[in-house]
């Protein structure tokens, strides 16, 4: 059997001998098989080499050169036993000429004789003595029609002719010394596989076929029985009905399945049919197709493997490990892969976080000729919420995407964890913003999935609950009590300050509240969230009506918050805001913006002490927004940033991020904005 691998110049051929399978790697060139012999024709230029590879007879040459010129050029289209079939453009006409060796040694070039102007298609041989052709027959007024003929392949006479009415699938047919096959009505709604008698014109079996999936399907006869592929679904990216290699019985009744898949199927001395392909249990190799002896069914049997599994499988891998899978080492991704036996799979890897149900899925789709699969996940949800911490289990699922055998799966669990951020309320390492509804009740929002959303569509609220309209001032304060997640602070309008510890929950992530003290309402700004102090733990800073500026530092004890106040300094009655925002410009205490009464934004660079350096100016038309919030790290650059809100004509929610730079003298990078809609109803956020 002669087999090829690679295209063009790249092509290799090889010859495998069928009695034990031992294949030979056949010198570069160009090359054709003869269907049903041992015969192999190969090419230098005009000169044709017919060659027994069984040794039985002498090569033979056919010197072509006398006719195949540059103006008539000849191409080889098949080899029919000892003829080579070959087409030439004669005045703008395809022609099929047979062209073999006569008894005195003379080269016989026989055109088939075709109506006048015929365009020559395709050609179909299972043996020495079965040829048939394809071609298009001119009618009058400039019309051509199809017809399928039979050809003595010794005379190069047509001995029968049908008619393609209305349309016909070129590759589909099949030609014996007693049976001719082709797709009646491909492209319709009804197509069927015709087998006629030779012998008689007459149909011996019309059965139906798959609606619209018989394009590229080949049909092959073994015995009284034809065998049906779509060659090449070995390598395919999707399952096709005729991916598996089955044979289909003149009498009627079903398929029987013979091979997963097949990249070729060729005729062999014998009758029998030889097919490079595969099946799940004996993987890739050579088959021989040929009826049972016992029950006359086809049976598929290796005749030499090439030691490679037919299924998919895994060769390397990649996983996760049990245990804890620290996203922040991580860089922020988790990235896992295999290797696969054949690259036309897809691998899914899906991720489930055990305490809320919420999932993620990454997909590879197959990348020609690439078995090394990676994936990686960015820590977010699939509506773009980035992942909460917690135990989480994980698939990876490999599916053949031809179809052609079982998924793979590798299942496990680990516990994600990150480093505990700013106004993070629901444990997922991403700042939050919380709303406050007219009707008092509190959501929180994920700033990063509202930046990554459009204007329409709704982030997932998480509802904190009802009652906050009690409150004149709400804070996030960052982590006071030393759990993972931020606290909250809110004054109510009696002046009394109130607690609530974050909990590191994404379904209640506060504690129930614990009061810190009474007497704040003597203070017309507060702000928390930065450490001022430098001890690593977030202070309090409060201005009172009289422009003096108080701090109050964070103690790291949930039950008592904060430390006794101390005095900072006057003159802080010209702000309406003050903003803790973190560490803006490198250092390691937190800083304080603070906005004037004329809207003008100032920066004082926390000196680690619990005091300011001198104030900077950031810029002035800061009295647009009515809530300046220090967010934290939005982007993940390592720096914090700037939220404000505004509101637009439709009395939308727009949302304008300051991205810090990390610089003091310029803190905040131009703003970028967004429309939300589903915050149109927060009059409050902080």
């Amino acid at each position: 059997m002669l087999s090829r691998t690679g295209t063009d110049a790249a092509a290799v051929h090889r010859w495998t001998r069928l009695v034990d399978g031992a294949t030979t790697t056949l010198p570069a060139g160009s090359y054709w098989g003869s269907a049903g012999t041992d015969l192999i024709v190969s090419q230098r230029g005009a000169v044709f080499t017919l060659t027994d590879m069984s040794g039985a007879t002498e090569p033979v040459v056919i010197d072509t050169s006398a006719f195949n010129t540059a103006v008539t050029r000849y191409t080889v289209d098949r080899v029919v036993g000892e003829s080579l079939l070959m087409t030439a453009t004669v005045n703008g006409a395809e022609e099929f000429h047979l062209v073999s060796l006569g008894e005195n040694g003379q080269v016989r070039d026989r055109k088939l004789d075709l109506a006048e102007g015929s365009r020559a298609r395709f050609s179909y041989a299972s043996g020495p003595d079965s040829l048939a052709v394809s071609y298009a027959e001119p009618i009058p007024n400039g019309y051509y029609r199809g017809r399928l003929s039979t050809v003595d392949v010794a005379t190069g006479a047509i001995t029968a002719s049908h008619y393609f009415l209305p349309e016909a699938n070129y590759t589909a047919i099949a030609v014996t010394p007693t049976h001719l096959t082709w797709v009646l009505g491909p492209y319709g709604s009804n197509p069927q596989l015709q087998v006629l008698s030779r012998a008689t014109g007459s149909p011996l079996a019309t059965t139906p076929l798959v609606r619209r999936e018989t394009i590229g399907l080949t049909v092959h006869h073994v015995g009284d029985w034809v065998a049906l592929v779509k060659p090449g679904g070995g390598t395919a990216t999707s399952p096709h009905p005729y991916t598996p290699l089955v044979a289909r019985s003149l009498d009627g009744g079903a398929d029987v399945p013979l091979l997963a898949h097949a990249g070729s199927v060729a005729s062999s001395p014998d009758g029998s049919l030889l097919a490079l392909g595969g099946t799940l249990a004996h993987g890739e190799g050579l088959y021989r197709i040929a009826p049972d002896p016992v029950t006359g069914k086809p049976i598929a049997t290796l005749l030499r493997t090439f030691n490679q599994p037919s299924a998919l499988m895994v060769l390397r891998e990649n996983l996760p490990t049990t245990g804890t899978f620290d996203f922040d080492r991580a860089g922020g991704k988790l990235t896992v892969g295999w290797t696969l036996s054949r690259f036309n799979a897809r691998t899914t890897l899906t991720l489930t976080h055990t305490a809320s149900g919420r999932s993620a899925k990454v997909v590879q789709e197959p990348r020609e000729g690439v078995t090394a699969q990676s994936l990686t996940w960015d820590g977010l949800y699939k509506d773009g919420l980035p992942a909460f911490n917690g135990a989480y289990t994980w698939t990876v699922t490999a599916v053949p995407a031809n179809g052609v055998g079982p998924a793979v799966e590798r299942k496990g669990t680990f516990t994600l964890t990150r480093a505990p951020r700013p106004h993070d309320f629901d444990d997922n390492g991403s700042p939050d913003v919380l709303a406050r509804h007219s009707d008092g009740n509190l959501f929180s929002y994920d700033i990063r999935q509202v930046w990554g959303l459009d204007a329409y569509e709704r982030p997932y609220e998480l509802p904190i609950g009802g009652g906050w309209n009690g409150y004149d001032r709400i804070l996030a304060a960052g982590n006071l009590g030393g759990t993972r997640t931020g606290d909250t602070v809110a004054r109510d309008k009696s002046g009394v300050l109130w607690f609530y510890e974050g909990k590191s929950g994404h379904k209640a992530p506060f504690a129930p509240r614990a009061r810190i003290g009474g007497g704040w309402g003597i203070y017309d700004q507060l702000a928390t969230g930065s450490d001022v102090t430098g001890d690593g733990r977030p202070d309090l800073l409060a201005s009172d009506r009289a422009g003096v500026l108080w701090l109050y530092r964070g103690t790291g004890n949930a039950k008592s918050p904060f430390a006794t106040r101390k005095k900072i300094g006057g003159g802080w009655g010209v702000y309406n805001q003050l903003t803790a925002t973190g560490n803006l410009a490198g250092a390691t205490a937190g800083d304080l913006v603070a906005r004037d009464k004329d809207g003008v934004l100032w920066l004082y660079l926390g000196k680690g002490d619990g005091t300011f350096a001198p104030r900077t100016r950031i810029g002035g038309g800061w009295s647009l927004f009515p809530h300046l919030i220090g967010i934290g790290d939005v982007n993940g650059d390592g720096r914090n940033d700037l939220l404000a809100a505004s509101r637009d004509a439709t009395d939308d929610t727009v949302l304008h991020l300051y991205r810090g730079t990390g610089q003091w003298k310029t803190p905040f990078a131009p703003a970028q904005t967004d429309t939300v809609e589903q915050l149109a109803w927060a009059r409050h956020l902080f």
